[in-house]
């Protein structure tokens, strides 16, 4: 029995005429009554009584046309979710810390403006987590911040992100210095992402040799910390921003070290890339474009 068989004795079911329904499907009578005589043939079965001219369906056709249309139903939907799955599967979009803090937000509410597109699945982790669900597709596409070490993957340049070193307004301990250079910072103790973050990978290329007084996961603790007096830390402007604008944090400027990383777009170099995949990119790019030098 073929989904073929099926739909040509559906049609002579509704039709109740072999001709009739030759000329629904646009096939020869002969073709018609074949199919017919060969499902009634291998089962064992009549389907029809041909009564004069008419055909009637008997107690079997009928049953056999129940299965016949729940059936063809449910592959027809299965050929539609598949011809469209790509705009209708949720995109899966890993991100960093500092981007899903900071510009996700943004990204998401212009990418589902433009295409109408569902609300994507969202995991925020540090670089390292992004990277490693990316090799096994457990996400489809990825921004981080800090560099991807794997060749599997390939990453779009987004928009740069500058960091800052910043300490507690009042607890200060530079004294009334506004810039340093690296070597005042070995003695200072700092509060900083785990490893594995892209902020803590650009600050340890910068400078290898420093005190470590806290590590958090959480850019709110840090922040916090740093606040309260406990040390310094090297973090996004974009996070302190808040807080360097209200007086609670000063920002110190590092004369000797550039302290900016990039915020990329990353995906699997296998990965295929439908039209949900590109428009999110795309929108990425834009974004940055547009945001890049805030």
């Amino acid at each position: 029995m073929t989904l073929r068989n099926l739909r040509i004795f559906l049609a002579v079911a509704d039709c109740g005429s072999m001709s009739e329904a030759a000329k629904k499907m646009h096939i020869a009578q002969p073709s018609v009554s074949g199919t017919i005589g060969e499902i009634e043939d291998q089962y064992g079965v009549r389907l029809f009584e041909r009564l004069g001219r008419r055909l009637y369906i008997t107690p079997t056709g009928r049953q056999l046309s129940e299965y016949a249309r729940h059936i063809l139903s449910m592959y027809d939907a299965m050929e539609q979710q598949l011809k469209n799955a790509d705009e209708t599967d949720m995109l899966r979009i890993g991100a960093t810390v500092t981007v899903g803090t900071c510009i996700l937000g943004g990204v998401l509410q212009r990418y589902i403006s433009e295409t109408h597109n569902q609300s994507p699945q969202v995991v925020v982790d540090n670089t390292r987590v992004i990277e490693n669900m990316l090799l096994k597709s457990e996400l489809d596409v990825g921004i981080i911040e800090g560099r991807i070490t794997s060749p599997d993957l390939v990453t779009q340049f987004m928009m740069n992100d500058p960091l800052a070193l910043v300490c507690a307004r009042d607890k200060n301990p530079f004294g009334t210095k506004k810039s340093v250079h690296l070597a005042d910072l070995e003695n200072v103790p700092f509060i900083l992402r785990e490893k594995g973050s892209g902020t803590r990978a650009v600050f340890e290329n910068a400078m290898p040799n420093f005190k470590e007084q806290w590590v958090c996961n959480n850019s709110e603790a840090i922040l916090r910390g740093v606040e309260m007096g406990f040390g310094v830390t090297v973090i996004s402007r974009r996070l302190a921003q808040e807080r360097l604008q209200a007086g609670t944090l000063t920002e110190i400027r590092v004369v000797d070290a550039p302290l900016e990383r990039q915020f990329s777009i990353v995906w699997h170099k296998n990965k295929y890339l439908g039209s949900s995949m590109q428009q999110f990119i795309s929108t990425c790019a834009q974004y940055g474009k547009v945001f890049g030098g805030k």
